[in-house]
């Protein structure tokens, strides 16, 4: 009983924000279904190492050398895999490549604490021998560190791509992502080079609390996106307009075609589909250094920050290329400050102008597309 009067003191913070984590997850899960996922998963991960820890402080007190090596093994083990999910939760994307390899660092991590049950090897690893006072000591080689060392390697790789973000994305997003990691990498650190006799426990709640703010972050967001598109919403470009008025000097003006006509014939869903097929489009063809909204029911604006003309007519060339593969059909219209001086409402009427003669020119050279308007 004293070990489990142990388990609720020491980790009783920690099962709280573990509570509320899970609820949450469970609720939003239809809304964030990956997010949520990850969530449970670390989670239930963290919940678990708290646990083996508990049973391996046990197991040294009382001797006992198999239980106490199996705990310890299982934390080594499963601690990456909890970073490993985080930066899944992050939202990175990994193609069939980078995916499998992201990976090989748990296996290589799992073979490694394996051989600490083989005779002979373990020395080069971790394992426990008695003491004078009857208790477990621990010792071990240098490899007992490749578990830190693999989930540093996660977390820096983490900070690597959030900090590259912090020029592409809004501040305040990459920032989350940003500050979630350094304070896992913080915990790593200090877990590493400060805990000779194991007694420093830092990692499973400074994952548990950066999941719960990342989680919050997450959920705060959406005030800011478009449910449907996932692209900024209206209320955001108004302030991005005031706050990056200065280093604005390009953008462009989307408007889908024939939306009206979609809704009328096939239903509100498919007309939910094409916007969600434009704006995706739009995604993928922009640039880091663009910013990409839907400020009406059919209309999307770019915003191009200190980009060259060139980079605009590209992303747009590439987005009609796109566009042209399937059945919808989109009017833009871009400018481009230059060397002029111009102000950005100037600039966004001269987009929204050559957008309205593209429009207007679609519909006198294309008769039938004309009565889908």
């Amino acid at each position: 009983m004293d070990y489990v009067r142990l388990f609720f003191i020491r980790y009783f913070i920690l099962l709280c924000i573990s509570a509320v984590l899970l609820i949450t997850s469970i609720q939003k899960y239809d809304h964030h279904k990956r997010i949520s996922l990850c969530i449970i998963l670390i989670d239930a991960l963290v919940i678990f190492l708290s646990v083996a820890n508990i049973l391996e402080e046990y197991g040294k007190n009382t001797a006992n050398i198999p239980l106490t090596t199996t705990f310890a093994y299982l934390g080594y083990v499963l601690r990456p895999a909890c970073l490993y999910l985080f930066i899944i939760m992050s939202g990175i994307k990994l193609n069939k490549v980078t995916g499998i390899i992201s990976i090989i660092p748990l296996i290589i991590n799992f073979i490694i604490f394996t051989l600490a049950f083989v005779p002979g090897v373990k020395e080069y690893i971790y394992y426990f021998y008695v003491n004078d006072i009857g208790g477990l000591s621990f010792g071990g080689g240098y490899l007992r560190f490749a578990s830190h060392i693999i989930s540093l390697g996660y977390l820096i790789w983490l900070l690597y791509i959030s900090i590259g973000q912090l020029q592409v994305k809004h501040f305040t997003q990459s920032l989350a992502i940003l500050v979630c990691a350094l304070f896992v990498v913080t915990a790593v650190i200090i877990e590493t080079f400060a805990n000779e006799n194991g007694d420093v426990i830092l990692l499973n709640s400074t994952i548990a609390v950066s999941a719960m703010q990342y989680y919050l972050f997450l959920y705060t967001e959406r005030t800011s996106v478009d449910a449907l598109t996932g692209l900024f919403n209206r209320t955001t470009y108004y302030h991005d307009i005031k706050k990056m008025n200065k280093s604005i000097n390009g953008v462009a003006q989307f408007d889908m075609n024939g939306l009206k006509y979609i809704n009328d014939n096939y239903g509100h869903t498919e007309g939910d589909k094409a916007l969600e097929t434009i704006a995706n489009l739009l995604s993928k063809c922009s640039k880091n250094n663009m910013y990409l909204y839907r400020v009406g029911g059919d209309e999307f604006v770019l915003l191009a920050i200190n980009a060259e003309e060139v980079d605009i007519v590209e992303t747009i060339e590439n987005f009609q290329k796109r566009l042209s593969d399937t059945t919808y059909y989109c009017s833009v219209g871009y400018s481009f400050k230059g060397d002029r001086d111009i102000s950005i409402d100037d600039l966004l009427k001269e987009a929204e102008a050559k957008m309205y003669q593209a429009k207007n020119e679609f519909y006198k050279n294309s008769p039938f597309e004309r009565r889908k308007s």
